[in-house]
């Protein structure tokens, strides 16, 4: 799994962020890329009906309530259709099925494909939606969703032990299933569209708070997607398509995943022993050299910030931190580490989003102005240079992690221009363990991290006072209620508005600076021109409309 930074795997558990994923069109459909129809010389032409895939380590946990990392996730969703599932904006598409939300926003209402099947023949029914969600609300359940399961009618009880079933849950027919909610909450869809298991299969024995006889499936998948697997080594998966796939026939008769490193996997590229790499090795590749290879670039789910600890008493002032904004260059910062590879960011909500203005403006890096701020605001320069306020000097420790590039350099920007607006700045080095245990604990001032981009752009993971990854002891009550009737709309044009609202609080009193969105690039065998690359979904949920020649 590729290293995100602080506080990225604990994000990827909440939101699912997928690397190399494809994505939608603005009418729900599959958009498709302009592509080449010259004839050319294609080393991997030889292998007709068989795609094959290099990958990094997976862990062997193929199953949609139950992903550890982004492989696993992309090996999954060619096993899996979801119900919902994020087009490249971030907007609920319907896969697997059809929905609607009634007018008091709590209940949706899901209506599945005729035709879909599991990959042993059975029909897809409501019967099969509900012990999912039962297991997902299951006392024992412990899987990557858990802190994202929305408010459930009557599903507390449920964990809780004290009912056996979950009020909330109601199979209207065979094909048709409701889930209402304690209250509204807009970005639910995504967890409640997470892909069906067979009951059949793995819950023929199912009771509440036993969960053993699943467990012990997470290696042996049987879903309701595109191909089934055929075959299991911890170096190697071989999948065989589903006939009876309701969006149509693969068109490969099997794909093959093989665990390899990043320069392997360049060279396979290269010389046509395999169609697409997901180890990051393409990036070794110059795509233009080869007419037979083809790259794609896209925003990447991965972003940076500057995180404050408010409980600092150097930062409990919004100004100070309002100062130490004005003191950060995102573009210098991409230039000196990731050039080519990132744009700068000033919102937590990634640049492809629905949500995202585009006139969002980017902060300047201005020390002076910073200054200037400070004695707006009643701190006065002491005779050692650096301002203070009631007796207290502006001083603040910025910690780094050993063998991180971007948080030495932004320590060396800050260690620049800090002083320059008369702010103080220690810098210490410490290893990622130590200085995660010590934002947990409150010891941490300033400090480097990664995180990642949620199809559904709530942050309220990040900035709600009760948030789950809510690092910074960061409370604000009109964050808090602008976040809470943003959660309670599903007219995405009033949610945008409602989010705006809430950055333009952000600049008043930030719990951090946002420094930049990742930028990535995939190169694949021209085999795999139809398909589409974003952050928000994995590229093998596209795999059947590729045409085997």
């Amino acid at each position: 799994m590729k290293k995100l930074g602080l506080f990225a795997l604990a994000v990827l558990v909440v939101v699912l962020l997928f690397t190399l994923i494809g994505g939608r069109g603005e009418d729900g459909g599959l958009s498709t890329p302009a592509f080449s129809t010259v004839k050319i010389d294609n080393p991997a032409a030889s292998r007709k009906g068989n795609l094959v895939v290099t990958c990094p380590a997976y862990s062997g946990n193929f199953n949609p309530l139950y992903l550890t990392d982004t492989i696993d996730a992309a090996i999954t969703r060619l096993l899996f259709d979801p119900l919902v599932e994020p087009s490249a904006d971030g907007t609920p598409t319907p896969v697997l099925a059809e929905y609607t939300v009634s007018a008091d926003q709590r209940t949706y209402t899901f209506t599945l494909q005729e035709d879909a099947l599991f990959s042993d023949g059975s029909s897809v029914t409501a019967q099969d939606v509900a012990f999912t969600w039962c297991v997902l609300y299951d006392p024992a359940y412990d899987g990557h969703l858990l802190s994202s399961r929305p408010s459930l009618a009557g599903s507390a009880a449920y964990t809780r032990g004290e009912a056996s079933s979950i009020s909330g849950i109601q199979i209207i027919d065979e094909k048709t299933i409701s889930a209402t909610l304690d209250e509204p909450d807009a970005s639910a869809i995504f967890t409640l569209g997470v892909a069906p298991l067979s009951k059949a299969y793995y819950g023929a024995d199912y009771e509440p708070g036993k969960l053993d006889s699943l467990l012990l499936q997470l290696s042996r998948p049987m879903g309701c997607g595109q191909y089934s697997l055929s075959e299991l080594t911890m170096q190697q998966l071989t999948f065989s398509k589903c006939k009876d796939y309701y969006l149509g026939t693969p068109s490969f008769d099997t794909v093959t995943f093989t665990v390899t490193d990043q320069d392997t996997a360049a060279s396979m590229l290269l010389q046509g022993t395999s169609d697409l790499d997901l180890t990051g090795g393409n990036s070794q590749i110059n795509a233009d050299d080869y007419d037979y290879l083809v790259k794609r670039s896209f925003s990447g789910d991965s972003m940076g910030m500057l995180g404050f600890s408010l409980v600092t008493k150097e930062l409990v002032d919004p100004v100070a931190r309002q100062a130490i904004a004005l003191c950060v260059d995102r573009q210098a910062l991409i230039d000196a580490v990731l050039p080519g590879e990132a744009s700068p960011l000033a919102v937590p909500i990634s640049q492809e989003s629905w949500a995202f203005l585009e006139e969002t403006a980017l902060p300047a890096c201005d020390p002076e102005a910073a200054a200037a701020l400070l004695e707006q605001n009643g701190y006065t320069k002491g005779s050692s240079g650096y301002y203070q306020k009631d007796g207290l000097v502006l001083q603040v420790v910025y910690t780094t992690t050993q063998n991180n590039p971007v948080s030495e350099a932004l320590a060396q920007q800050l260690s620049e221009n800090l002083p320059k607006a008369g702010i103080k700045l220690t810098v210490r080095s410490t290893d990622y363990a130590t200085l995660l245990n010590q934002i947990e604990v409150g010891r941490a001032e300033l400090w480097f991290m990664a995180y990642g981009a949620s199809p559904d752009p709530d942050p309220s993971a990040l900035l709600a006072s009760d948030g789950a990854f809510n690092l910074f002891s960061y409370a604000n009550a009109s964050v808090d209620s602008l976040l809470t009737l943003a959660r309670q709309q599903q007219d995405q044009t009033r949610r945008a508005d409602l989010y705006s609202q809430v950055w333009a609080e952000l600049e008043q009193d930030p719990p951090f600076v946002v420094l930049y969105q990742r930028q990535e690039q995939a190169v694949c065998n021209i085999r795999c021109q139809e398909l589409n690359f974003c952050a928000n979904r994995p590229v093998t949920a596209d795999f059947y409309l590729l045409k085997s020649k």
